[in-house]
């Protein structure tokens, strides 16, 4: 233990300007590394939001969009919506398969509400409360996510009153809705 102690202090620990000098080139060897990753590093933003018919003011469905706001074209695997605290969630579209997305550009697509209510009273039954929350997937396995919504099931059922009248337990109804209304599309 004496040996080490000798050895650190026969050391020169060099003088201030030495370790100034030492930090600024350890730093400048991270900024030459850090900026260029950064810059061509793929960024977007997802975003989840409700669509509802006027003027009745009912809720008609879930739009998920998403833009790349970095600098590299994007290869979007699925649009879906995520559930929170759970690895679950519903798959919304995979039309982007082998697409890109420019810096810049960006796309939606969504589901009917009456579509959304029946997958999660599937999974949750109809009593609970969950967050919902926009989830993007790209080629390279990145993961997109935007801010979540809370939903309760029980008072999400009454918001869907319009949409279970206008097509009764009619499912090519709501699935011809869901390709007119939701289909992926470029925003302009």
């Amino acid at each position: 233990m004496n040996d080490i102690k000798v050895w650190l202090n026969a050391l020169d620990w060099g003088n201030v300007p030495d370790w100034f000098g030492a930090i600024g080139t350890i730093a400048a060897v991270f900024v030459a590394i850090y900026l260029p990753y950064n810059a061509t590093r793929p960024k977007g933003k997802a975003k989840l939001s409700s669509m509802y018919y006027t003027p009745q003011v009912e809720l008609m469905g879930f739009d998920v969009s998403f833009y790349n706001t970095g600098a590299t074209a994007i290869n979007v695997r699925s649009l879906s919506i995520g559930i929170a605290g759970n690895s679950k969630m519903l798959l919304l579209s995979m039309e982007f398969l082998g697409g890109v997305i420019q810096p810049g550009e960006g796309y939606s697509t969504g589901k009917s509400a009456v579509g959304i209510y029946e997958a999660l009273v599937d999974i949750y039954g109809s009593d609970n409360k969950i967050k919902i929350y926009p989830k993007v997937t790209d080629s390279i396995g990145n993961i997109y996510k935007g801010k979540k919504i809370k939903l309760d099931l029980k008072s999400f059922r009454e918001d869907l009153n319009f949409q279970y009248q206008h097509y009764g337990l009619n499912p090519e109804a709501v699935e011809a809705e869901d390709k007119e209304l939701f289909n992926t599309k470029k925003i302009d």
